[in-house]
């Protein structure tokens, strides 16, 4: 059991594969959005909103929008002086002479030929003294003048003429008409009765002013923006380093086995040198089990599992010095590969896989090159519980390797290699568990998983299960 596991067990340091991968597939989902969202019209839209609703012009402007009222403004005291104005007895007494019907025919009087009549008869009568007139023949020509003269002046139109023009309502008349006073009120009544003027107070007096202009309008749809869960998505990580790894690494290959059936594009069911010589699967020596050419390999919509089963079956194994021989096997297993469509040089690679040994097989996930030496074990269960690499040499196999025993069985773990050119890393759940750093392959890999019988099993069928698996190389930018 590997020192490392042992106290990450014992210690509770190693995390749990739910909360890991429920955190991944958060943080993932919330990266598409964050991706998506930051190419969107919403958030251009947004930013603008922004930077114009919290700039110093636009606050300024809600801020005297909003002061904004009736009382004491201008207008208010346009209002207030022309109200004054309104109660000054002189003015009042003018409007009343104005609109009265004294002075309409005092007017009327002042433009009739009566009035230029009696003037010029006025003119004639003073030329002469008034007892002179009053004892002159009455049938001369000045009496006649004279006597004309009284009538007019003593008739109506004149005596009220003479009478009005006295009148202290004519005379407040005649001084107020072209007066500072009255030229101001008439001044105020234009504004004040004006579109403009009447529109202006009803704005001033609005409560909701600053609620109908285009500006509130903006901060409605800043408003309606701020609440969309892809901004606050957008906005959590906007600054923070959560995405570095989904920035730097490209997901090139991955299967969730939820399709309910092997995808062929990206699996076959044999190993790259079955598929390279005899077309078919063959076993190694040693071996109790014969490869199936996919029977014992299915997806069920949650996993993918490559089941050992107790049957007789036929196939082919290498025999030195004869090649390959075809013989009877006892049990029946599987293999897959993407030996056929995928290749890697560097990267990480992962698997979720059920801790489930058995001691009479070996279940592996593993990588190789177009030889079999080295191999490259993501995980090794069964017979051995092991993460590492395996070399072959002169005196065997090589192998640097760290057991991962302490594991509790039946349960699923996140298995991880990640493999550049100076190093290969293996983790359980995020928690390292080997690093080697001699040897490291710089050459393309391929995947297999597979199950192999190396002695009598007894707990039969036995099923190797794989949740999900992914690749992962480095982002290249075009």
């Amino acid at each position: 059991m590997s020192f490392k596991l042992f106290i990450a067990s014992t210690f509770g340091l190693i995390k749990s594969t739910a909360r890991l991968e429920a955190a991944y597939e958060t943080l993932h989902t919330d990266y598409k959005i964050f991706c998506e969202f930051e190419k969107s019209a919403e958030l251009a839209e947004y930013n603008e909103l922004d930077s114009l609703i919290k700039s110093s012009a636009f606050q300024q402007k809600k801020k005297e929008i909003q002061h904004l009222s009736f009382k004491g403004s201008q207008e208010a005291a346009q209002l207030a002086e022309f109200k004054k104005l309104g109660r000054s007895s002189r003015l009042q007494k003018f409007y009343a002479t104005l609109k009265s019907d004294d002075l309409k025919r005092f007017d009327r009087i002042s433009d009739s030929e009566t009035l230029k009549k009696y003037k010029e008869l006025k003119t004639g009568v003073e030329k002469h003294s008034l007892s002179a007139l009053k004892n002159m023949d009455k049938q001369s020509k000045e009496f006649i003048f004279y006597s004309e003269f009284e009538k007019l002046r003593d008739s109506d139109d004149l005596v009220f003429f003479r009478n009005f023009r006295k009148s202290s309502a004519y005379q407040n008349y005649e001084l107020m008409l072209d007066s500072v006073e009255h030229k101001r009120y008439e001044e105020l009544k234009q504004i004040t009765e004006s579109d403009d003027f009447i529109a202006r107070v009803a704005y001033l007096e609005d409560k909701q002013k600053w609620e109908k202009t285009d500006e509130h309008k903006k901060e409605i749809r800043f408003s309606e923006l701020k609440k969309l869960p892809q901004l606050a998505t957008y906005l959590k990580y906007q600054s923070s380093n959560a995405f570095d790894f989904f920035r730097k690494w490209d997901l090139v290959f991955e299967d969730r086995f939820n399709s309910g059936k092997l995808d062929r594009e990206k699996w076959m069911t044999q190993s790259h040198w079955a598929s390279q010589t005899l077309g078919r699967n063959f076993s190694q020596v040693g071996d109790l089990h014969a490869f199936s050419e996919g029977r014992n390999v299915s997806v069920d919509f949650d996993a993918l599992k490559i089941e050992v089963r107790k049957e007789k079956t036929h196939g082919m194994q290498w025999q030195v010095p004869y090649g390959f021989v075809e013989q009877e096997f006892d049990y029946s297993s599987g293999i897959v590969s993407t030996a056929g469509v995928e290749w890697w040089k560097h990267g990480i690679l992962e698997a979720k896989v059920k801790y489930a040994p058995s001691n009479h097989l070996v279940d592996a996930i593993y990588l190789l090159g177009e030889e079999a030496s080295p191999q490259i074990n993501l995980l090794e269960m069964g017979v051995q519980n092991r993460m590492g690499m395996l070399t072959k040499a002169t005196d065997g196999i090589h192998a640097e390797c760290e057991s991962i025993s302490g594991l509790k069985a039946g349960e699923f773990y996140i298995f991880r290699l990640e493999w550049n050119a100076h190093s290969l890393v293996w983790k359980v759940n995020d928690r390292e568990i080997l690093t080697v750093s001699n040897n490291v392959p710089a050459f393309k890999m391929h995947l297999n998983m597979a199950s192999i019988v190396v002695s009598e099993p007894t707990d039969l069928p036995h099923r190797f299960e794989i949740d999900w698996v992914r690749f992962y190389q480095h982002h290249h930018k075009a």
